[in-house]
């Protein structure tokens, strides 16, 4: 618990009670934090759901330094949560069924709305239920914001690459391993590929990351090789995978001798 590691990605990605969308993405630096935290509260915001930053002791008590003003992209949200406005006598529905999924929104003190919260399924109102039709309803709709999410991340670069482009070996990370695998990368005359938003997956931009390539190389802070588990899950295999998981980071030096030994 007081060093570094990658091991809670299957935690966020699963975690919790139920079926139901979020929003997790790991940055690999402090500017990425920085610039993913803001998007991330938009994303919550807009759709209701919880956002998850998957960060380590590595970015969290490292030391950067990037130009704030220069991160100045921050798109509006292009899903905005809908305002409720009374119309005739009809009550707020704080989980109104919609087409996006996402309930009107209003809050207290609206003399106009009694705005119920409850953790239980529920109907429209909030009012407990254990009826199967309302129940089957209420899910169908949770889960129908991850097509709207979808939409909504392809407005960002979900998906980084660098080093040699044209290489078909690809070093692949996520999170902190990002600035020694770009060395490395670069040094070597490797690809490196780094999917930054882990769900909703960009499978997508991630094939065209991976387009030509010939081996992946895997590099992972944790034993079980987490983000290789979740690949092949898409259907991405990787074939080598280079580990470390006593609590402290990758050097470069230390990378670039463990590529050496693969002998690629």
């Amino acid at each position: 618990p007081t060093y570094t590691s990658q091991t809670e990605l299957h935690f966020a990605l699963h975690a919790g009670q139920g079926e139901f969308v979020r929003f997790v993405v790991a940055p690999g630096d402090a500017e990425e934090a920085f610039f993913w935290s803001a998007v991330s509260m938009n994303i919550s915001w807009s759709f209701q759901i919880p956002s998850i930053l998957l960060m380590d002791k590595t970015i969290c008590e490292g030391v950067y330094n990037f130009d704030i003003d220069s991160i100045n992209n921050f798109p509006p949200p292009a899903w905005p949560p809908p305002a409720w406005k009374r119309l005739r006598n009809e009550p707020y529905k704080r989980y109104e069924i919609t087409e996006t999924g996402v309930s009107p929104l209003t809050f207290v003190p609206d003399k106009d709305a009694v705005i119920k919260i409850n953790s239980y399924e529920h109907d429209e109102f909030g009012i407990t239920t254990e009826d199967p039709t309302v129940t089957v309803q209420m899910q169908d709709k949770r889960l129908r914001k991850q097509k709207f999410l979808m939409k909504e991340i392809q407005r960002y670069e979900t998906v980084k690459t660098g080093g040699d482009k044209n290489s078909t070996t690809v070093l692949l990370c996520w999170g902190s391993n990002k600035g020694v695998c770009a060395e490395a990368a670069k040094k070597l005359n490797m690809r490196m590929v780094q999917p930054v938003v882990l769900a909703p997956f960009p499978l997508d931009e991630l094939k065209k990351a991976l387009a030509g390539a010939k081996k992946i190389i895997s590099v992972e802070n944790n034993a079980t090789g987490q983000l290789t588990v979740l690949l092949k899950f898409y259907g991405i295999n990787v074939d080598r995978e280079i580990l470390k998981y006593d609590g402290r980071p990758f050097s470069v030096d230390e990378l670039e001798a463990r590529l050496k030994d693969l002998q690629l």
